[in-house]
């Protein structure tokens, strides 16, 4: 008689050997790593888990988490807001446009990913806290632009609430993680701009242009709840495109170039982008960005300078940073550019040769560049 592995049988015991959650990894067929948000409060499984989600994050950058508790009611709703907000005509939707202050709130018409030269085939809407008339000022934080939809209003702002419970989770759990107190993300980020993005892509993207361009996020990490489409791909470390699967209901958890940087890149900021799988159908998402507050130093810990031998990464506040990607994607006023210009972050990152050669020619075209900045410029000649 042929004796026959069952392979599932054979991982599935495997896994309880070793003592993973069987329950987390139910969907094994998954690419990246699923972990049980439940298991954070579990005595006997809470140092497995911090673990796990170290390892994902430092292996892939991406990490899927299921059991968030977040209401699945409240977004669905926000989904079949969205829907019915961009099946409005463009005229309609571009009332809820502002010009004057970069995408940054409201409705806006694609983008183009660092190191792209075509537009994004999709179109979204920007959307944060409810932050008081002395946060906003302080920070310079631009009001939400609502438009003349009752529905999408309420529908966002309630999927917001039933989001920060699930944030603040996440941000204790990366906190110790890297070995800091549980509420070191929650004290950063309370302030922060946290930046609700509602996405679609529309069916038929033109031949060679994909929904969303290869990049990386600028943020600390990114929530991505369940979208209505695949598409969502992952650079791995051979260089191939890898389709992001994960469990019904599972949300996904990516580093931000952020994370990266206070993590010496020990925690990756992965390249991804979002591809049409099927011509015919079209995709909504909705993705959370995560961010410190502006003055907030994410420069190296020592604790991981030490880890990797070397300081890889510079030694920035996070308004530098974000600033050096807005004048990268050429979103920058003319105030920021000088303000970036003083700061001396662009020598700072070029000490660990991590500076934008577009942000440095944005200095040099402003007359803003430093005599290191004209020196790496001539370099690149």
């Amino acid at each position: 008689m042929k004796f026959v592995i069952n392979w599932r049988l054979f991982l599935f015991w495997w896994l309880l050997l070793i003592g993973m959650n069987v329950d987390a990894v139910a969907g094994f067929d998954a690419t990246i790593p699923v972990i049980d948000l439940n298991d954070f409060n579990a005595p006997e499984r809470h140092k497995i888990f911090i673990r796990d989600l170290s390892n994902a994050l430092s292996k892939f950058g991406f990490v899927a988490v299921i059991n968030t508790n977040v209401d699945k009611k409240v977004l669905n709703e926000a989904y079949a807001a969205a829907k019915e907000f961009y099946a409005q005509p463009t005229a309609t939707k571009m009332l809820s446009h502002d010009p004057k202050i970069n995408g940054q709130r409201g409705y806006v018409q694609s983008e183009i990913a660092k190191g792209q030269n075509l537009k994004d085939f999709k179109e979204f809407y920007h959307i944060t806290r409810e932050y008081s008339s002395e946060i906003s000022q302080r920070y310079g934080y631009p009001a939400n632009i609502w438009p003349n939809n009752a529905r999408f209003k309420v529908a966002m702002q309630q999927l917001l609430v039933a989001l920060e419970d699930h944030i603040a989770v996440v941000e204790q759990a990366l906190a110790e993680s890297i070995g800091q107190p549980r509420n070191y993300f929650n004290n950063i980020t309370k302030e922060g701009g946290l930046l609700l993005r509602s996405l679609h892509y529309p069916a038929h993207p033109p031949k060679d242009i994909v929904w969303a361009a290869a990049h990386t996020d600028i943020d600390l990490f990114t929530i991505l709840p369940r979208a209505t489409a695949d598409g969502l791909q992952l650079l791995n470390d051979n260089g191939e495109w890898m389709d992001v699967i994960v469990p019904d209901d599972a949300f996904i958890i990516n580093a931000g170039d952020m994370l990266q940087n206070l993590t010496n890149g020990v925690y990756k900021s992965a390249m991804h982008r979002v591809v049409s799988k099927n011509p015919d159908i079209e995709r909504y998402s909705i993705v959370v960005f995560i961010h410190p507050r502006p003055s907030d130093s994410i420069s190296p810990l020592p604790k991981f300078v030490a880890q990797v031998g070397k300081r890889n990464f510079a030694n920035v506040t996070a308004q530098e940073l974000l600033s050096e990607r807005l004048i990268d994607l050429g979103l920058n006023s003319q105030e920021l550019l000088q303000n970036f210009a003083a700061s001396g972050a662009i020598e700072r990152l070029l000490d660990v040769d991590r500076a934008s050669v577009a942000a440095m020619r944005a200095l040099q075209k402003a007359n803003l560049a430093s005599p290191r900045v004209k020196a790496a410029l001539l370099q690149q000649q």
